[in-house]
């Protein structure tokens, strides 16, 4: 998994106006589906959050969090899936990627 800065993600999810979320989201699943084989490809899982309108995401976040866990990482799963339903899903990506910088 590549290591990326917090920070850095934040001023750019800021200065993208949220569409760096997006574009990370692919980016990191292609790394996880490179390191699990579980999951669609990084232009597979951009489809599927188009086809369903985002709903993909909601279930990709937990399973993210399963898969992350399978690499040695503490499992959030859970969490990121309650963050998507009080609306806090735009902490995910962060927290995602703290666990995988600690997995490295």
């Amino acid at each position: 998994m590549k290591k990326r800065n917090i920070f850095a993600m934040v001023l750019l999810f800021l200065f993208t106006f949220g569409i760096y979320p997006i574009v990370w989201q692919c980016m990191f699943q292609g790394e996880l589906k490179e390191k699990t084989g579980l999951g669609f490809s990084a232009g597979m899982h951009f489809l599927m959050i188009l086809v369903t309108f985002g709903i993909y995401e909601i279930y990709w976040q937990y399973a993210a969090g399963k898969r992350l866990a399978k690499l040695g990482a503490t499992d959030h799963s859970v969490m990121y899936l309650v963050f998507c339903f009080v609306f806090l899903a735009w902490l995910n990506p962060f927290l995602m990627q703290n666990s995988a910088n600690k997995l490295n």
